[in-house]
């Protein structure tokens, strides 16, 4: 019991410290007390604090958790962790809550526009985006488009089939898609001007992948890997792409353990 490594008991968030305390007692020591200050002896007096934090500032998905953790509904440490990710996920703020309002708008507008052919179906719509760069490599004509759509249609069926109004609008989408990305842009002569062979490869990269409007995750390994530099080199990369109007950082990314994220960028150009 006692080779458990911790994720949050030497972090800041001393809430969930609390609250991995408590599962590893229910978990894994039965409830036990005195077993788990045995095996954490230098946490047993901090981890009072943590219950004061909890019981001062926690909130409602906090108290489930902890209510879950009291009735042992948690088979294993793993699924006390697995309950934790949504809590983890960071709170959408900044030009990332401006970017969400922004799609939610374009969704509303588009149910008022679409009336009876608007589609409600996000993974679909995610799946139709997907096949579109696929579909813009082969050079597909508006018969293969149609042919894509119906399937992804059968695929995501919403127990609802589409109508013929709303594949329309899927093929439609799909084709603006395609187009998207085969769309060059003023931008690509300013990246050009700038003489920088990593900087003009990274932004080739960017845009053979994501078509303009596009939202994507990009660790500094990956972008490290597809761009053949060094990773000290990404940062000020990507800073310059900013700068020349090529991408906007939604969300900075974030390293460590227990809550590690990739940067987010939206592809403007």
């Amino acid at each position: 019991m006692k080779d458990i490594e911790p994720r949050f008991f030497d972090t800041e968030n001393k809430i969930l410290a609390h609250l991995e305390w408590e599962a590893i007692r229910v978990i894994n020591f039965d409830g036990n007390h005195t077993d788990i200050a045995d095996a954490y002896p230098k946490f047993e007096q901090p981890q009072n604090f943590w219950m004061q934090k909890y019981f001062d500032n926690g909130s409602d998905e906090h108290h489930g958790i902890k209510s879950k953790i009291t009735r042992k509904e948690y088979q294993s440490l793993d699924d006390f962790y697995e309950a934790l990710k949504p809590i983890l996920k960071p709170k959408p703020r900044g030009k990332m809550l401006k970017d969400k309002k922004k799609r939610t708008s374009q969704k509303e507008y588009q149910r008022d526009t679409k009336g009876e052919a608007f589609i409600d179906n996000d993974p679909l719509f995610a799946a139709a985006a997907k096949s579109a760069f696929a579909l813009a490599e082969a050079g597909a004509d508006a018969s293969v488009v149609v042919t894509k759509a119906s399937e992804l249609a059968s695929e995501f069926n919403d127990e609802i089939d589409l109508t013929e109004a709303q594949i329309a609008v899927l093929c439609d989408y799909i084709q603006q898609r395609i187009d998207k990305h085969q769309k060059l842009d003023i931008v690509e002569s300013k990246i050009i001007d700038e003489d920088n062979k990593n900087l003009y490869f990274m932004w080739g990269k960017i845009k053979r992948e994501y078509p303009k409007g596009d939202t994507f995750t990009w660790t500094t390994k990956e972008a490290a890997a597809k761009c053949g530099c060094s990773r000290t080199n990404i940062a000020p990369i990507m800073k310059k792409l900013e700068k020349l109007g090529a991408i906007t950082l939604i969300q900075p990314g974030k390293a460590g353990a227990n809550s590690p994220r990739a940067a987010l960028y939206r592809r403007d150009a």
